[in-house]
């Protein structure tokens, strides 16, 4: 086809984190926007799921939804297949050279997600993000998943939260029942030809007080495949990401190479106030004024591939044209919430630099500190009183500001819009 526009993208490497949240709210929102610019990719076990709307009278659960993030569900139908939280999110920014597809397909539970990222040109990546609970023995997520055929032709990678303790990979030696309920686990990873990318020993879930063991629960495997090409880069434990969260994060990239696509649409339109009749009528004008172009379309002849081109590029044309005149153009934020600022991105990295104090002084000593445990857990407190103040300052602003034209539609704030 002749290209009728000259904006190009490249394929760039996928950045990807991933924690279990336990549930906290602000460790998500921290996550989301503190590291906007940091993460393309973050995957959750445990996510904070709370009331985001009503509908006829009822609660409607959802998880945290931030502007520029899209986050995928396991399950669509949660409310009816699974009255419990889902365990398991995937949140992902939009970017022209990569899509994220959730394969309900092969299987649904609120503890597992199979996805597929696919990257222009490149080879297809299956991301499978597992909370494992042991307790549900023969239904766990990993005792499930070593049902399903997983693809063998490219790259598999399984993270998450394990929840099991095995002696490839723990701090300690671990007791024979442990051994006996995750030899299971470990031998079906080694015949299916995974390796972890953990460091053995190397702990991802600190002890909460003097009292716990820490452990090594949270993994990574990747497949032959992966290993081969070296897709997967930079695979590290990163304490600064977990914020409140027990578990310390982990960070990679999926790095298949850079390769220059083109980007068919070099200014993003935002649709939600667009009039449908307005532009309909400048689409039908642009067609109007194509008509010469267009008319191969409408004989029965058969038509050469380059009339086809032309004729595609003159729709392309009418489309942008149309759009340009009855669209916003997008302006996307750089923090997922209004009322994040520097006070709070400052308050998150001291919580941040006291997580990475600690895990420096375990390196060193082969022990966890009770000061810096006191004084992460102030952090995270403050952190806490002070996004409930900056949403109250953000609220009673725009209340003060708005006009007799906004008013009403402040009423929808309560029903999660």
């Amino acid at each position: 086809m002749n290209n009728i526009h000259t904006n190009r993208t490249t394929t760039q490497p996928i950045c990807m984190a991933q924690l279990n949240t336990q549930k906290k709210k602000e460790a998500v929102t921290q996550l989301l926007n503190q590291h906007v610019q940091d993460f393309n990719i973050i995957i959750l076990q445990e996510p904070a799921w709370g009331f985001i709307s009503k509908s006829g009278g009822k609660d409607i659960l959802g998880p945290v939804v931030l502007q520029g993030w899209n986050p995928i569900i396991p399950i669509t139908n949660i409310n009816n297949i699974a009255p419990k939280k889902p365990r398991t999110l995937t949140y992902f920014r939009s970017r022209p050279d990569f899509m994220v597809t959730l394969r309900s397909d092969l299987i649904k539970d609120r503890d597992i997600q199979i996805l597929d990222i696919e990257q222009h040109n490149q080879p297809l990546t299956t991301l499978i993000n597992i909370y494992n609970d042991p307790r549900l023995q023969q239904q766990s997520t990993l005792n499930q998943l070593r049902h399903i055929n997983l693809p063998r032709d490219h790259l598999v990678i399984i993270t998450g939260n394990f929840n099991l303790h095995h002696d490839m990979w723990a701090a300690n030696p671990v007791g024979n029942d442990d051994a006996r309920t995750s030899g299971v686990i470990v031998n079906w990873l080694s015949e299916e030809g995974f390796t972890m990318l953990n460091k053995k020993g190397e702990i991802t879930h600190p002890p909460r007080n003097a009292h716990e063991r820490a452990s090594v629960i949270d993994l990574t495997f990747v497949n032959g495949q992966a290993i081969q090409a070296g897709t997967v880069k930079e695979w590290a434990i990163d304490p600064g990401i977990a914020h409140n969260a027990n578990h310390l994060g982990i960070k990679f990239l999926i790095a298949h190479g850079q390769v220059e696509i083109e980007n068919p649409m070099d200014t993003k339109y935002c649709l939600k106030d667009m009039k449908l009749d307005e532009w309909t009528k400048e689409f039908e004008n642009a067609i109007q004024g194509s008509k010469e172009e267009l008319q191969p379309l409408l004989h029965p002849e058969p038509l050469t591939p380059n009339t086809l081109d032309r004729c595609a590029d003159t729709l392309t044309t009418a489309l942008q044209t149309a759009m340009a005149a009855t669209a916003k153009t997008r302006n996307p934020c750089t923090n997922a919430k209004p009322w994040w600022d520097d006070d709070l991105a400052q308050a998150a990295n001291r919580v941040s630099d006291a997580r990475k104090e600690q895990k420096r002084h375990h390196d060193t000593v082969n022990a966890f500190s009770g000061d810096i445990r006191s004084r992460i857990r102030k952090a995270c407190n403050y952190f806490k009183r002070l996004c409930h103040i900056k949403k109250c300052d953000w609220v009673n602003e725009k209340l003060q500001q708005a006009t007799t034209d906004d008013i009403w539609g402040f009423q929808d704030w309560s029903k999660g819009a």
